[in-house]
């Protein structure tokens, strides 16, 4: 089994895997619903390609920043996976048809005020993007076998409320990601290396210090 065929056997079993859900009552009232949709896709070489976007300075959040295609659900979506495969084509221009979803990651959020779903999404080939210039900036994609590499992993530290903080990031030739998208990463990244991921309880034991400060 090469890494591109062992990968793809991971995801086949997110669909059987449980999240970890935040707790209704525990979230804050002017929290908005969001999903994000991780693409994946195999590449020439045997691996496996992820993509992020880096967001337009014009957005009213998280300007300028790598993230994944997502953002906060309509009142006409039906379900939070719809609103991933609704941003990816906005954003992407990838089509729902194209995109198998293999599953979810556990709950987590944005300190700009969202309840993130995050969603995998598995493509038979390199999407033909088609971006936004509204949204997106421009597109950033990684070899997923790179981002597991010693050194690749790192600490990004910033201020909130005049308060010194960290956060999970990644730094990789061609690209720099922090925060929730970094740890979203991460726990993708752990369960394909088949590693133990407690992401979803961090995040949430997080989430009531910050709403605390």
């Amino acid at each position: 089994m090469n890494f591109r065929e062992k990968i793809h056997s991971r995801l086949k079993l997110l669909v059987d895997r449980e999240p970890q859900l935040f707790p209704l009552e525990q979230l804050p009232n002017k929290y908005r619903t969001a999903a994000v949709l991780i693409p994946l896709w195999p590449d020439e070489n045997g691996s496996v390609k992820i993509a992020f976007t880096q967001r337009s300075a014009s957005m009213p959040s998280h300007q300028g920043q790598v993230s994944f295609p997502g953002g906060g659900t309509n009142p006409d979506d039906t379900t939070t996976e719809y609103t991933a495969l609704r941003e990816l084509k906005e954003e992407l221009g990838i089509e729902h048809g194209d995109v198998t979803v293999m599953g979810r990651l556990d709950d987590a959020w944005s300190r700009f005020g969202f309840h993130i779903t995050p969603y995998v999404g598995w493509l038979d080939q390199q999407p033909d993007f088609k971006p936004d210039a509204n949204e997106v900036e421009k597109i950033i994609t990684a070899d997923i076998q790179s981002l597991m590499e010693p050194g690749t992993s790192c600490i990004h530290e910033f201020t909130v409320n005049g308060i010194q903080r960290k956060s999970q990031a990644f730094n990789w030739d061609g690209g720099y990601v922090w925060g929730v998208t970094a740890d979203v990463l991460l726990e993708l990244l752990l369960w394909i290396k088949e590693e133990p991921s407690n992401r979803g309880e961090l995040r949430l034991s997080a989430m009531k210090q910050y709403m605390e400060m």
